[in-house]
């Protein structure tokens, strides 16, 4: 395999975007630690005499535990991050963990560019961000973010001017056949303490998971940031990714959340390596400022053509036959969409996380809207069109 070193440095910085919120999962897991009081001190902002969004001091303490079964963070190369070497974790400035665990409190520019990801991946303007960076997590609500629940999509429709009328809500469990489908949500409240036993036993399945990956694959940065993503996807998708909303009449209370964890990480993810790109190969723009309208990031979709004709053509075929064609063919558009996609990000050095949709023929990637970008996109649009 040939190394490159670029894409290498791009899946890192995803991992540390990707890991962002991580606190979020560990710390309603009831992770157990000596070191709570500094990470708090150290990662989150305080309010009123009080700390702010802990659940980032519990990224900084997830990331620690995990540590033995991710690639090398400590004595391989780490660009664009400082060596993680230093146990003292406020002198590890530009590391890994402190660029995913100091988003709500970013303090150098790689952690700006991490926090200006979640800000964007949330739907936040600066001034909103702001507000809601001083909301205490579970807000005041009659259940508390433990026993919040992921409610489906749709659910939105039915949502009347006084509220939320959620009446599903989807299991918290691995993604799997029966997990996937959501369920009555007075049949899934659990009491607080149930809540925290759920989250213990996910945080110990997932840990379990990561450590099943096989021990060559941390040596490939690309390989291995594709297996996390499988595993984060599997145990994160019915974790609710924020459960303070903002109120109608001002204010942020605590709401149903039809945004998993698994979502917005990564989404935060591949809008952080596009704006690392981006600012690190146009320099004369590094004020990160994504309120100036700087076009920072190209959104690049690719599209099946004719698609309809394509799965739905009978081709002298029996109707005997008919269903088989139409799985056929379905997974032939599947393969052909993957494939482009695939050589879309090796042409530009982005890492898979950077494809944030793959589905019906369609797919888009962000990417940093650089010269270089443009330039490598054309070639590769040219070669797989000519194909």
């Amino acid at each position: 395999m040939i190394k490159n070193d670029l894409l290498d440095a791009s899946c890192r910085f995803a991992l540390a975007a990707f890991l962002h919120d991580l606190g979020k999962f560990a710390e309603r897991a009831r992770l157990c630690t000596e070191n709570k009081e500094g990470n708090l001190a150290v990662y989150c902002p305080v309010f009123d005499g009080r700390y702010s969004h802990v659940h980032a001091a519990f990224t900084g303490i997830a990331i620690d535990q995990i540590e033995p079964s991710l690639p090398d963070l400590i004595k391989g190369d780490m660009a664009p991050f400082s060596s993680w070497k230093m146990k003292d974790i406020s002198k590890q400035d530009d590391s890994l963990i402190n660029a995913a665990a100091m988003h709500h409190k970013p303090e150098t520019a790689l952690q700006r560019i991490v926090a200006i990801g979640d800000r964007l991946a949330s739907g936040f303007e600066r001034a909103n961000f702001e507000e809601y960076n001083k909301a205490e997590e579970g807000g005041a609500s009659p259940i508390s973010h433990y026993q919040a629940r992921v409610i489906p999509v749709f659910e939105g429709l039915c949502r009347s001017e006084k509220g939320w009328s959620a009446e599903y809500s989807y299991p918290l469990a691995p993604l799997s056949p029966e997990g996937m489908f959501p369920r009555l949500r007075k049949n899934n409240s659990p009491s607080k303490v149930e809540a925290q036993a759920e989250y213990a036993k996910l945080w110990g399945q997932f840990v379990e998971g990561l450590q099943k990956i096989p021990e060559a694959h941390p040596r490939s940065w690309p390989l291995w940031i594709d297996h996390f993503d499988t595993l984060m996807m599997t145990y994160t998708h019915a974790i609710p990714s924020a459960t303070a909303g903002k109120r109608p009449g001002g204010g942020f209370v605590s709401i149903p959340a039809d945004v998993s964890l698994y979502d917005h990480s990564k989404a935060v993810a591949a809008l952080s390596v596009a704006l690392w790109r981006y600012h690190a190969q146009e320099p004369e723009s590094c004020q990160m400022d994504s309120d100036k309208g700087q076009a920072e990031f190209l959104l690049i979709q690719g599209d099946f053509s004719g698609i309809q004709s394509f799965i739905l053509a009978s081709a002298g075929e029996t109707r005997k036959r008919a269903a088989k064609l139409l799985r056929g063919r379905s997974f032939m558009v599947s393969l052909l969409t993957e494939m482009a996609a695939l050589k879309i990000l090796e042409a530009l050095s982005l890492p898979s996380l950077s494809q944030i949709i793959n589905a019906a023929g369609k797919f888009m990637i962000v990417a940093p809207n650089t010269g270089e970008v443009i330039k490598q996109l054309s070639i590769v649009k040219n070669e797989i069109e000519q194909w």
